[in-house]
């Protein structure tokens, strides 16, 4: 389940397994994402957009990835998102067996 901060309810963000958010610099995307993980225990994968699509800053527990080049407008984030998550998710049970 995805949800957007500042567009989705607190109860769905709660559940999300993916949070979008948007932020004028990297500096303030880092804090937010580690804000998102503390906030939203749930949460697995966090997405950084810049607010005019040049980057994208994925975090997943204790790592950030820098995704550059393109437009990164809230769909593409999303997908963005939905990939890294999907890696993870195949990465962790891998390890789980």
């Amino acid at each position: 389940m995805v949800g957007v901060e500042g567009t989705s309810t607190r109860a769905w963000l709660q559940s999300a397994d993916i949070v979008i958010g948007q932020h004028r610099t990297r500096g303030q995307a880092r804090r937010w994402i580690s804000s998102v993980h503390r906030r939203y225990p749930e949460c697995v994968l966090a997405v950084a957009r810049q607010r005019r699509g040049r980057w994208c800053l994925v975090g997943i527990p204790a790592r950030n990835i820098m995704v550059r080049g393109g437009n990164f407008d809230a769909v593409t984030a999303e997908q963005v998102g939905r990939v890294i998550y999907h890696l993870w998710d195949v990465a962790r049970r891998r390890t789980q067996i």
